[in-house]
């Protein structure tokens, strides 16, 4: 069920998404952005297709991402436009979660567009595109119509599980690099659905960070990031770490470890841990909060550090500003099993609720 918004709340929420003052914060804006999210509607869809106009390509991405998965069909033609790139605005980063979205929205109209850039020139594109028209492919099945979703994980995800299996057989198909990618994404999430207290299925995913597409080890970081799982964090962290991976795997793992943060260290002795995978004094937060000022850090893994800094503030703190006074929405609106974000814009919705 959606939450219910006055006018003036809406118009509130689309003043600090498109940085109207020209003085908000990133972060307050991303938490914008997925109360926009829980919101819905074609209204929320024109707000958030308005964004794209902006310079940030983290916010970019993240708002192609929401479009996808607010299931509205009314973005498909902006989504279509930002995957053709025609002024060259776009990044491949943001092109890719276009490209991604389309997928979500699972309408056979958007296979024309993915089918053209199944060639591109980004490798991140064209294998985003290739796993989109399998996901399209599928859902428009007498299977795809069949299957239902995984009431623990409300996310629409690139791929749809596969069938249950054992462990050890999801991980084979998942780094077998001989099948095709939307393969080896439906095995990528069949192991997340063991959920988050199993090591095995954790450490399983884990492996994937070794594949030599940042498609896939991005994708390996987004679950982890819906897992929240301590045993995720050595890999994540060497995932940040990393001056030579792509900015986009940096990316989810820092928005994954803002979800998972801590300002103390628990858990494995560091002493046994490989240097890049160990925790300073201060825990997740401090790798966070020194990556989020770290001159040498591109752009991109700075800003990602900032927001998932603020993800854990504002989780963990009562006495927040929160544009979303006095809202309703369904009881049932869960916070397990979705992205650092994604909880954090509930933590607002909530306090909203309270107030």
């Amino acid at each position: 069920m959606s939450v219910q918004v006055t006018p003036e709340q809406l118009s509130a929420l689309r003043a600090t998404l498109l940085n109207t003052s020209g003085s908000t914060p990133l972060h307050e804006r991303f938490r914008a952005l997925f109360m926009l999210k829980a919101v819905g509607g074609d209204e929320v869809v024109d707000i958030v297709s308005e964004g794209l106009a902006d310079p940030s390509p983290l916010l970019k991405h993240e708002l192609a991402y929401v479009l996808g998965q607010l299931g509205n069909l009314r973005a498909l033609p902006v989504l279509s436009k930002v995957l053709i790139n025609p002024t060259g605005e776009h990044c491949s980063m943001v092109r890719h979660e276009a490209a991604e979205a389309l997928g979500a929205l699972s309408a056979e109209e958007g296979l024309e567009v993915l089918k053209r850039y199944l060639d591109d020139p980004s490798r991140e594109v064209r294998e985003t595109c290739e796993i989109a028209v399998g996901k399209i492919v599928f859902d428009n099945s007498e299977e795809g119509k069949a299957r239902k979703q995984n009431p623990d994980f409300p996310t629409i995800d690139p791929a749809p599980s596969a069938p249950s299996s054992e462990i050890p057989t999801l991980r084979k198909e998942m780094l077998n690099p001989s099948l095709p990618l939307f393969e080896r994404y439906r095995a990528m999430f069949a192991l997340r659905d063991f959920g988050a207290g199993s090591k095995e299925a954790v450490e399983s995913l884990a492996e994937g960070f070794g594949d030599g597409s940042a498609l896939f080890r991005h994708e390996i970081a987004y679950i982890f990031g819906q897992l929240s799982s301590p045993y995720s964090i050595p890999s994540l962290l060497s995932r940040l770490r990393d001056p030579v991976e792509d900015d986009m795997v940096r990316h989810e793992a820092a928005e994954a470890l803002g979800g998972i943060a801590s300002d103390g260290v628990e858990g494995d002795d560091q002493t046994t841990l490989p240097i890049d995978q160990r925790l300073p004094e201060g825990g997740v937060l401090a790798v966070l909060r020194e990556w989020a000022v770290k001159e040498s850090a591109p752009i991109v893994v700075r800003e990602s550090c900032q927001v998932a800094i603020d993800m854990w503030e504002y989780e963990n703190s009562t006495d927040q500003f929160n544009p979303l006074d006095s809202l309703t929405t369904s009881a049932e609106s869960g916070k397990a099993n979705t992205t650092g974000m994604e909880r954090s814009a509930a933590a607002a919705i909530a306090a909203g609720i309270k107030a």
